[in-house]
């Protein structure tokens, strides 16, 4: 399956990549605020180390993040284990997120 990335590397031209997410012109994301706010990848990416392909998990419509937006306690964890595709929250996902929410000055 890595054959097409190794070919690609031999020559000087860039490598062809295949859009997963194609958000429109008009929206920003700014992953280093959902980052700092403790918005882990998995929630929007999906286990991205086990996917051979990698494809969409998350439609990330405006419903969505507006979804998430308004409730985001559950889909919180701290800072230091948002790049941990393997972290497992213990307890009370909404609690701990509303603690989040204070100690992140979120919302």
């Amino acid at each position: 399956m890595l054959k097409p990335v190794v070919e690609d590397s031999t020559d000087d031209k860039p490598m062809h990549w295949k859009r997963v997410h194609d958000l429109p012109d008009f929206v920003y994301f700014n992953h280093g605020i959902h980052v700092q706010k403790g918005g882990g990848c998995v929630t929007r990416h999906g286990r991205v180390n086990r996917m051979p392909l990698i494809r969409r998990v998350s439609p990330l419509t405006m419903q969505w993040c507006l979804d998430c937006h308004r409730d985001p306690a559950p889909q919180l964890r701290p800072r230091a284990k948002v790049f941990d595709v393997d972290w497992k929250p213990d307890g009370d996902r909404r609690a701990r997120g509303k603690v989040l929410i204070r100690d992140y000055h979120t919302g």
